[in-house]
């Protein structure tokens, strides 16, 4: 929720400067503000995430208790619903790439052009476009970060 306000403010600012410059400076402001509450919470949410350790396991994740499970291969066409919706396809290492980029775009880069914004209010639209781009990458991340149950048997074929 505070992501989704520090760049509707962010947005906000940029309107505000284009239609009604008197306003600029308090959407700005409170963008500036709620920027860096969500980035607190998101640190702390991926801090918390990384602690997390999976219930699930490839037993769970088809009901199965035998000790030793391998799949062999992913059926007649080598694909299925679940590779495809379920599964992004990207490597760790992309996959960790990723959070970086989208720390920078969604709270680094605003935090440093939307003060400048509150002098140059036409900085407040660049902010915005650079504060989505990494929303875009943020959920992302988020939905590929998340381990389906699924995933344990059909990411892989023994």
């Amino acid at each position: 929720m505070l992501m989704g306000c520090a760049s509707r403010f962010a947005l906000a600012a940029f309107y505000a400067a284009v239609m009604a410059s008197s306003q600029a400076v308090f959407f700005g402001s409170w963008a500036v503000i709620i920027t860096l509450f969500a980035f607190a919470g998101r640190v702390a949410s991926l801090v918390r995430n990384a602690r997390l350790k999976p219930k699930s396991k490839i037993q769970t994740a088809i009901g199965v208790k035998h000790p030793r499970i391998v799949q062999r291969s992913q059926g007649f066409m080598g694909g299925s619903f679940n590779t495809r919706e379920f599964f992004h396809g990207k490597s760790d290492a992309f996959l960790r790439s990723v959070k970086p980029v989208f720390l920078l775009l969604t709270f680094v880069l605003p935090l440093l052009i939307l003060p400048a914004g509150l002098m140059y209010h036409a900085l407040f639209g660049i902010a915005f476009i650079v504060q989505y781009t990494g929303l875009l990458a943020e959920r992302w991340f988020f939905f590929a970060q998340a381990n389906h149950p699924q995933n344990l048997y059909y990411q892989t074929v023994g």
